[in-house]
């Protein structure tokens, strides 16, 4: 049974401005294959909600890479069925402090 992908803010103006520095840096060929990619990884992630690694610091949360150059945090919401993407970042930027 596939999950509900619910975005929070902070997850969204992270994968937009991944988006907007494609489309900045690099061609149009790369940000559709960007967002070909995750859309694929998002259907799995749904299929599979485990996929990445869990976190040991708090219950049901996951982190790990979408590709080489992005990383997913989520957390995994059992009752209400759904998976809560808590921020996507480029993986050369400084880490999230705990």
């Amino acid at each position: 049974m596939a999950l509900e992908l619910v975005w929070t803010k902070r997850a969204a103006q992270g994968y937009d401005r991944i988006v907007r520095y494609l489309e900045k840096e690099w061609t149009e060929r790369e940000v559709h294959n960007f967002v070909q990619d995750t859309d694929t990884f998002f259907e799995l992630l749904r299929i599979y909600p485990e996929i990445l690694e869990k976190t040991e610091a708090r219950k049901h949360v996951y982190r790990g890479p979408i590709n080489k150059h992005t990383i997913l945090t989520y957390r995994i919401r059992p009752r209400k069925k759904q998976i809560e993407l808590i921020n996507i970042r480029g993986a050369r930027q400084r880490p999230l402090k705990k």
